[in-house]
């Protein structure tokens, strides 16, 4: 019964409309103030309708994340320690998980168009997450960071990452991650390769040494990691500059840095292992780990999958750091990529004073979970933590914390109806089936209207 009102509460409590443009810096302050107002609106609501709602805390998670993924099974750890310590409260902590990427957002824009959002779910910081916080829908993450004492206890990467262009934050991050090269050793030795390449020339050299060899020089998948090679020649020569201003429309994507990028990509197709257009992450994970291929490119998430039972690298792994490409180079070498995975919204109206306390207590209790389940959080463990833990985790949360200037993916920082165009385009120029020039063509022609279908919704 107590559910079932604080349900219609929230319900009644959430304004209509969903889709706009992203707003500008006023906008957003209007929009954290109605998402805030939203939230005290709320807590009215029940303390004046349901004197017995304050021990009342459901939570319906929808996540594209697997259920059985570090991050998930680091909060539900939490979640059950908080129910065994609030013995009191009706808390429910409910999991809905849709791995399926296009079927998680087709589900999420449906409940957003319908007002009918669940307390928290997960989103990229695009456009949609900027109307649905202009909309004062999803509480403002930054304010809440204040509000509990966390602001300076979790990671910068961790907040920066999750930010919209105007700096505004509607999104908690469970992870902190950097990539990497990872490699065989004995590949490389037995190719006659000495030392680990510092630049792209370098790289190359590599991958025709391991190639002549006979070895398969890297494992890729098919989505989102070909968007990563794509995106590191332009990040040395611009930043993020190139990207931001060729999604937004303020520039081509055949500018100089895209079309080298392209070149280079269509290079990179000779050195993906057989079949790589039908593979996927986990498949790409299983031929390198089972040395089919030399390399792979991936995140810290997959430490677990590279580290002995004392989570040190495997004897015959180790891992280099994005190339440099020249002389010129906008980008330092300590400069890649670091991000911390999908963020997580919360729904305004439903960040009571009793979600509050929950979530404070999930993030000064994340750090130890997350450990415990061989990711790095995105909450900061004490020095006394980090002194004991194995050798390649200081020295990842060394490099994250050497970024000055992180690479953006793509796949993010695009609207989300262009996202599948650039990965079949992508896939297009590696197979050489259209030109550089082409590519940069087509992709300028989808961001035109995908933006001017944004806006005319």
């Amino acid at each position: 019964m107590r559910r079932k009102l604080l349900a219609l509460l929230c319900i009644s409590a959430m304004t209509a409309g969903l889709l706009g443009g992203c707003g500008n810096g006023e906008t957003q302050e209007n929009a954290a103030d109605a998402g805030n107002a939203a939230a005290q609106g709320q807590q009215e609501a029940a303390d004046n309708g349901a004197a017995d709602s304050d021990n009342t805390l459901y939570i319906h998670y929808m996540t594209c994340r697997n259920e059985t993924q570090a991050e998930i099974l680091a909060m539900q750890d939490i979640a059950k320690s908080y129910q065994e310590e609030h013995p009191e409260l009706d808390f429910t902590f409910e999991v809905e998980s849709i791995p399926d990427r296009t079927s998680y957002l087709q589900k999420l824009k449906i409940l957003g168009a319908s007002d009918e959002l669940p307390e928290w779910f997960e989103s990229d910081p695009d456009t949609w997450v900027a109307s649905i916080a202009e909309q004062g829908k999803i509480y403002d993450i930054n304010s809440l960071y204040d509000e509990l004492g966390m602001q300076d206890k979790i990671f910068d990467i961790s907040k920066e990452y999750a930010k919209l262009n105007d700096g505004s934050l509607w999104l908690m991050t469970f992870q902190c991650n950097t990539e990497y090269f990872f490699y065989h050793k004995n590949m490389f030795e037995d190719a006659g390769i000495t030392k680990e390449p510092a630049t792209f020339d370098e790289f190359i050299d590599v991958c025709d040494k391991l190639k002549a060899k006979g070895y398969t020089p890297l494992a890729v998948g098919s989505d989102w990691p070909p968007l990563r090679y794509f995106a590191m020649i332009p990040f040395r020569m611009t930043g993020n500059e190139y990207i931001q201003n060729a999604v937004s429309g303020k520039a081509s994507f055949g500018e100089e840095a895209g079309l080298k990028a392209a070149e280079f990509m269509q290079k990179m197709g000779e050195y993906y292992q057989v079949g790589w257009t039908t593979s996927d992450s986990n498949t790409m994970n299983d031929l390198f780990t089972s040395g089919q291929t030399a390399m792979i490119y991936n995140g810290t998430w997959a430490l677990a999958d590279l580290t002995d039972e004392n989570k040190e690298l495997l004897d015959d792994i180790d891992y280099f750091t994005m190339p440099t490409y020249s002389d010129t180079d906008v980008t330092a070498a300590t400069d890649f990529f670091a991000n911390s995975g999908i963020g997580t919204a919360v729904r305004a109206d439903a960040m009571t004073d009793q979600m509050k306390d929950f979530i404070g207590y999930l993030l000064n209790h994340y750090a130890e979970a997350a450990l415990n389940h061989n990711i790095l959080p995105s909450v900061m463990p004490d020095e006394e933590t980090i002194a004991g833990l194995p050798e390649v985790y200081q020295q990842v949360i060394r490099d994250v914390e050497g970024v000055e200037q992180y690479a953006k993916c793509w796949d993010v920082v695009i609207d989300s109806a262009s996202v599948e165009p650039l990965e079949k385009e992508t896939t297009s120029l590696i197979l050489g089936e259209i030109t550089p020039e082409e590519w940069a063509a087509n992709m300028d022609e989808i961001v035109k209207e995908n933006l001017a279908n944004l806006k005319s919704e």
